[in-house]
């Protein structure tokens, strides 16, 4: 498989986990927040908070393999000052840089949040819940602005892999029956 290929489905992959860690996330701040025993359809909030850690993790791993196989274009960048980029790739440079600053953030309070209610039996919101939910809201709003500053590769990429399998599943001939 070809390396873009590879990093199309390495981002499809990242894409749907941050769907999945996004979902569960605005479950537990909006639709069941701080309330310990509580269900929401048939999964108890501790279920929720695992899944949602989970589904995070997995995205921080896949985010992690996405920088090492751009370390090639980072590097690139690197030594270039702003203002001799492209309007484009300086937009992509900054949001790139924000980025990722939102987006460990997001995960440091997020792991500090999760350690300090290890031990508590009652759920009491404490900065490092708020900074969590407020970096990651952050770092939501900055990914789409990454996937429009990216919507043309996106496409294309997205028709090129997508459109191949459809074209090869119907150019497969039917069998008949005997």
């Amino acid at each position: 498989m070809k390396k873009t290929k590879y990093n199309f489905w390495l981002d499809v992959t990242i894409y749907i986990v941050f769907l999945l860690t996004i979902l569960t996330g605005f479950i537990l701040w909006l639709v069941i927040p701080h309330k310990l025993d509580i269900v929401f359809l048939g999964i108890s909030r501790s279920l929720w908070i695992t899944t949602h850690v989970c589904f995070g993790l997995v995205g921080l791993a896949g985010v992690v393999i996405h920088i090492v196989w751009h370390r090639g274009w980072l590097k690139a960048l690197r030594g270039r000052p702003l203002g001799g980029l492209k309007k484009k790739l300086r937009a992509n440079r900054v949001v790139n840089r924000i980025m990722w600053i939102a987006y460990i953030a997001t995960n440091v309070f997020g792991g500090l949040a999760w350690v300090l209610h290890l031990e508590v039996n009652s759920y009491i919101v404490r900065v490092p819940d708020r900074l969590h939910v407020v970096f990651g809201v952050m770092w939501t709003i900055l990914l789409i602005v990454h996937l429009v500053l990216h919507w043309k590769w996106i496409t294309s990429t997205t028709r090129r892999y997508f459109l191949v399998n459809i074209r090869s599943a119907n150019d497969v001939p039917a069998q008949e029956n005997i």
